[in-house]
């Protein structure tokens, strides 16, 4: 964490804050009661665009600094301009329950090969102290051939991370090629619609 952002009070309606170059923003928790203020909107999406759950510490005024989580980035549904943040005032010393993208690094063999990599779960949900949180969950997937599978009990360990989500959770598989999955549909023979049809015509 060594990223300051400086709130400033509202000041004027939404729209002409936001015409300025400024975005809404809200900060709470702590036991604190929940205030409004503004901040720089392009610091904030230069923020986000590296880590959308960054800790932070922002500058209040008349109250000084604050260590705050991301929590919540609304955005304009066609433009995707950021209009407001909600951040999240921390205890540094107490655990955070959240979730972290995985970053998957390397080639898999069995692509190279012609298979087809199916991601199935970009997040981990852990616990952990905010000083060891990281902005991605960096996982080589190289070796993984056709028909390998990665579920979250093969992640190496991380320190100081309690991992909630459940062990047998799949998290990224290599499925053959999609000729090979249709001739070993076909290796049976008569498809199984035909199959029933003719089972029934016997019936009868």
């Amino acid at each position: 964490m060594n990223t300051t952002v400086r709130l400033t009070k509202r000041s004027g309606s939404t729209s002409s804050q936001r015409s300025k170059g400024f975005v809404p923003v809200v900060v709470y928790g702590a036991g604190s009661d929940s205030q409004s203020f503004t901040a720089d909107a392009k610091t904030l999406n230069e923020i986000l665009g590296k880590n959308p759950h960054a800790i932070l510490t922002v500058e209040l005024p008349d109250s000084g600094s604050k260590n705050v989580m991301i929590q919540e980035v609304q955005r304009q549904p066609l433009s995707r301009k950021l209009i407001h943040v909600d951040l999240h005032q921390i205890d540094m010393k107490a655990e955070l329950h959240t979730k972290v993208p995985f970053h998957f690094s390397g080639e898999p063999a069995g692509v190279k090969n012609g298979g087809i990599q199916q991601v199935e779960l970009y997040e981990l949900d852990i616990r952990t102290l905010p000083d060891k949180l990281t902005a991605t969950f960096e996982v080589d997937i190289t070796g993984l051939d056709i028909g390998d599978q990665l579920l979250v009990s093969d992640l190496p360990k991380h320190e100081g991370w309690e991992v909630l989500t459940p062990e047998d959770t799949l998290i990224i598989r290599i499925a053959p090629p999609v000729a090979l999955e249709e001739s070993a549909d076909t290796e049976t023979g008569v498809p199984a619609a035909a199959e029933a049809s003719g089972e029934a015509k016997t019936e009868e």
